[in-house]
């Protein structure tokens, strides 16, 4: 365990202490560790079941009779949960962080795996909207137990290294399908209408961490600091004690005997309704309203960024790959996808379900997330340039848009259509400000608030992507590009990266 960190603050009775200081003698070691090993897990998990789907709907194309509509239809599913995000939210602040992650993962694995099993693609559209209500909800509650269970110290950098897991989906999706959507078996079930292929082996595969999330959160304690905060400072204290026990420390020597009671104390008999608009109607007034607002915004930047255009990655980078072994291969990004589209429109339903599953796609796919998970660890060693790291993603991403769209060199159309989505490394960044700058009892509220704008925005960013890309594909990146450097402005506001 490392030596204990040396508090300044000025205890008003020996062995008393308010939480952030408690935290801090518990050490860090072996259960830090294990806290985020296991949220790496959950939000890896989570980002598999969004973001693996699309493989998954190129693989099942033939079995379920997925047309183009159903397909646009079906890559907007894993957004359409978008206001369970709010019930997780208020469930956390009151109920707890552990127990509202157990529920998020086990819901979430149960419909993610009975997706393997859909007859129709129906079927597997309303698997996938409930699981997804469920399972995405993890990705705001494990921002809030982790910065919670971690000291201030660590707090930034463990968020990054999390979001990092969340962006290595992308290897981990296309290398398991290049070993498993290959192979050949075909296995009737007739009481279950199906025949098990490898697209449904593929399906389950990806659901599985989800599960082995949920065990793992049994190996943990629920934070500390959301008892506390509940008035429960005694049951509070023995998990820190038991937590300082698990870095490493000797029980005797633990120098915490009671933590103060927090300001502000959420009430045990307050009605559902009364406790909602308690902690509700405070983040959209002042002095939160503006930085909820601020937070929202550049939360949106990031995710909805990275999202719209991972959904989309497969189709617009494999209609790429088949322009550049044209004679065409000067074109531009546009000019290159919008010709193939249109030769392939009176073929479409016939080259759908080899297109998506071309080895160019898959091998893309696994750069794109070699490069950014790559890029988002490199980072986590500047957690405490929070600020200038994430105004250098928008300024990254912000101009990859504008080169994507102006230049005509293929490796640097397909370079910078990648880089497009380093704004998902802000991520960590805004989530850490969530933790930071909001008093205990609105934490997981107002980040899974953040988190179902963001997949608001994404529901329909995909969408409108599929459109209007066709006429208007130049317009969009010139667009996004704008959309995005706002957020340089934006986040000029945020407190100082300076410390003393």
């Amino acid at each position: 365990m490392e030596s204990e960190t040396k508090v300044e603050h000025k205890v008003d009775t020996v062995g008393v202490y308010n939480y952030d200081d408690a935290v801090e003698l518990t050490g860090h070691g072996r259960y830090n560790y294990l806290v985020l090993f296991t949220c790496c897990i959950i939000h890896h998990a989570v980002a598999l079941d969004m973001f693996g789907f699309s493989m998954v709907l190129a693989a099942a194309t033939c079995d379920l009779q997925i047309g183009i509509k159903e397909t646009g239809i079906l890559a907007s599913a894993p957004f359409a949960g978008v206001f369970f995000a709010f019930p997780f939210g208020y469930y956390a602040d009151t109920g707890g962080r552990k127990r509202a992650l157990l529920l998020s993962t086990i819901v979430g694995f149960t419909f993610a795996a009975l997706s393997s099993f859909s007859i129709n693609w129906e079927m597997m559209l309303a698997f996938k909207i409930i699981g997804c209500s469920f399972s995405t909800a993890s990705f705001a509650l494990t921002m809030a137990y982790l910065g919670e269970c971690v000291s201030s110290k660590h707090r930034s950098r463990y968020l990054i290294i999390m979001v990092s897991m969340d962006l290595a989906c992308e290897v981990v999706s296309n290398g398991i399908a290049y070993f498993v959507l290959p192979l050949t078996f075909h296995w009737p079930i007739p009481w279950l209408f199906i025949t098990y292929s490898p697209w449904r082996l593929y399906t389950l595969i990806l659901a599985l961490p989800l599960g082995i999330g949920a065990l793992l959160l049994l190996c943990l304690y629920e934070s500390p600091k959301f008892l506390a905060n509940k008035g429960d400072t005694k049951e509070a204290l023995k998990l820190l004690r038991s937590i300082y026990i698990i870095n490493g420390g000797i029980e005797e020597k633990f120098p915490v005997k009671q933590i103060k009671q927090p300001e502000e104390i959420n009430s045990k008999n307050d009605t559902i309704w009364s406790s909602l608009k308690k902690q509700t109607v405070p983040l959209f007034q002042p002095p939160l309203l503006w930085r909820t607002l601020q937070l929202f915004y550049l939360m949106i930047l990031c995710s909805t960024t990275n999202n719209v255009f991972a959904m989309w990655f497969p189709t617009m980078v494999n209609l790429f790959f088949n322009s550049i072994s044209d004679a065409s291969s000067n074109s531009g990004f546009c000019e290159s996808v919008v010709q193939n589209v249109t030769m392939n429109t009176h073929n479409v339903d016939n080259l759908e379900c080899d297109d998506f599953m071309s080895s160019n796609t898959i091998y893309s796919g696994i750069i794109l997330g070699l490069i950014i998970s790559s890029l988002n660890l490199s980072v986590s060693t500047l957690a405490s340039w929070r600020r200038s790291v994430l105004i250098g993603c928008y300024i990254v991403s912000g101009v990859s848009c504008v080169l994507v769209g102006s230049l005509s060199h293929p490796i640097a159309n397909i370079t910078f259509f990648i880089l497009i989505q380093t704004s998902a490394i802000g991520v960590g960044s805004v989530a850490s400000y969530f933790v930071d700058l909001y008093p205990t009892s609105y934490r997981g509220l107002v980040t899974s608030l953040g988190m179902m704008m963001t997949r608001l925005t994404s529901f329909a960013g995909v969408n409108v992507l599929g459109a209007v890309f066709v006429d208007h594909c130049n317009l969009i990146f010139y667009s996004w590009a704008i959309f995005v450097l706002s957020g340089v402005a934006v986040a000029l506001f945020l407190p100082s990266d300076k410390r003393k």
